[in-house]
């Protein structure tokens, strides 16, 4: 085990979409790295940052089975029992079948308006709300009732909620991002992105996200 330095405190981006599967695997398996980086000593901060799994998604939400099957054909269902069983094997439950496909920018507003009002802990847990809204409870994370919802549910006040689904700068700032991430060649999710200098990229294994972050904190 490396000892973390308590001097330094590494600042870890995490690049990941809603309706991204892996992200959502990705980043379960993210939480006990943390826990064990701090439990030796390491310090983090830690923010969620937008990608789109979809930017050619156009129209209204739909099946998501419909959806996948138009973009790769027979190779869907297989994707979709893989994806299943990496979620069942970390105790997710992965409804692909009862999934809607769904534009994620206002998703995405929310998630950035709660790292604002609540820090990183806030903004996992309205990322974690839409995750099994979208992959468990079969919701449309494109209405902003339901983003409304899991907005309240991770304490966030009527004001913030409102503003992040309807004012022109949280939209400006999303963008923003996005342009960051392709600035960055970032064009797969999730990615893990420690102090701008190292990533892993996909949903890896707690011990792998622990070794980047010890391995920033030299």
């Amino acid at each position: 085990m490396t000892a973390a330095n308590p001097d330094r405190t590494v600042q870890l981006e995490v690049f990941s979409d809603v309706v991204c599967p892996w992200c959502y695997i990705g980043e379960t398996k993210l939480k006990p790295a943390i826990e064990q980086f701090r439990a030796e000593g390491g310090r983090v901060d830690v923010r969620l940052r937008p990608y789109l799994l979809q930017p050619d998604f156009t129209g209204p939400s739909r099946p998501l089975t419909d959806y996948l099957s138009e973009r790769f054909g027979s190779r869907a269902a297989q994707l979709t029992d893989n994806v299943t069983r990496a979620g069942a094997e970390i105790g997710l439950e992965l409804r692909m079948g009862d999934a809607i496909a769904a534009s994620t920018l206002l998703a995405h507003q929310l998630i950035e308006a709660a790292y604002l009002g609540g820090g990183f802990a806030t903004q996992l847990a309205v990322a974690e709300d839409l995750f099994a809204g979208h992959f468990t409870r079969g919701e449309d994370i494109a209405d902003p009732e339901v983003l409304a919802a899991a907005g309240r549910r991770a304490g966030l006040d009527e004001a913030t909620i409102s503003s992040a689904l309807t004012e022109p700068a949280f939209a400006e700032a999303v963008q923003a991002c996005l342009a960051e991430a392709r600035a960055l060649g970032i064009t797969a999710v999730p990615i893990f992105v420690a102090d701008r200098a190292i990533g892993v990229q996909g949903a890896q294994s707690p011990a792998t996200l622990l070794g980047l972050l010890q391995q920033a904190a030299e």
